[in-house]
């Protein structure tokens, strides 16, 4: 589905740090550095010669500096992407992280699936953020956030039912159709009524923009969908 991400972790918590990297590491990310803040990691990235594609990081230590040294690391290294995991899920924080060019904020009590595929998501060039992000001033802050996050937004007060939300989090979890039957002991041909239904419902167009849909919405966002949507990892499909 995508080229393997080379993470950068930067959290004051060193216990915290070697547990990411124990949940994460895999042949899909790669963990090519740990630092415990943002002033440590653009001194890393321009020393190292091969970068990272993404830095995880909480800037909670030291904000102010923090939020200053990240405009500094998303101006200098333009292809790198900065996603903000914190405790701390507020307006005022989102959009501190927005204008430093953040790609992602994500909390911290994420699960493990819902964090590999976010980011996944944004190594793929989407923008991860809770749904209040719609909030900011879009004439402000037009280029940080796409247009698909905006119209999704305006669909986040939908009611789903049991179904739908459970074949919604099979889409975060990765699953085919084929399997979201097995799972949930119905007919494939069921599995796409209720998921047209579930693309109507939410506005968007397909199943990548509903998983998205799932995690910015935090209903679905920070589980690995409904017990019955557990697979294996070699069961996990693309998001066309």
């Amino acid at each position: 589905m995508t080229d393997k991400i080379n993470l950068l972790i930067s959290d004051e918590n060193r216990l915290f740090r070697e547990g990411l990297k124990l949940i994460l590491s895999s042949r899909k990310i790669e963990i090519v550095g740990e630092v415990r803040s943002l002033a440590e990691a653009i001194e890393l990235l321009r020393s190292q010669d091969e970068k990272p594609t993404i830095l995880l990081c909480d800037p909670s230590a030291d904000t102010e500096a923090e939020f200053i040294t990240m405009r500094e690391i998303t101006h200098e290294f333009r292809d790198l992407k900065v996603v903000v995991m914190s405790e701390r899920i507020a307006a005022p924080w989102l959009e501190t992280a927005v204008s430093a060019g953040a790609s992602g904020f994500l909390p911290k009590d994420i699960s493990a699936d819902a964090l590999r595929f976010s980011l996944e998501l944004v190594q793929l060039g989407e923008q991860i953020f809770p749904m209040f992000h719609s909030l900011l001033d879009p004439r402000q802050y037009a280029p940080a956030v796409p247009a698909m996050i905006s119209a999704m937004a305006k669909s986040r007060a939908v009611s789903l039912s049991e179904r739908e939300s459970q074949i919604l989090g099979c889409l975060i979890s990765g699953l085919p159709n084929k399997t979201i039957a097995r799972n949930l002991n119905m007919a494939e041909a069921t599995v796409k009524v209720h998921l047209k239904t579930l693309l109507r419902k939410i506005n968007v167009q397909n199943r990548t923009q509903a998983a998205i849909w799932g995690i910015n919405s935090g209903s679905l966002a920070y589980t690995s969908g409904p017990p019955a949507c557990g697979q294996p990892a070699e069961e996990r499909t693309g998001w066309a």
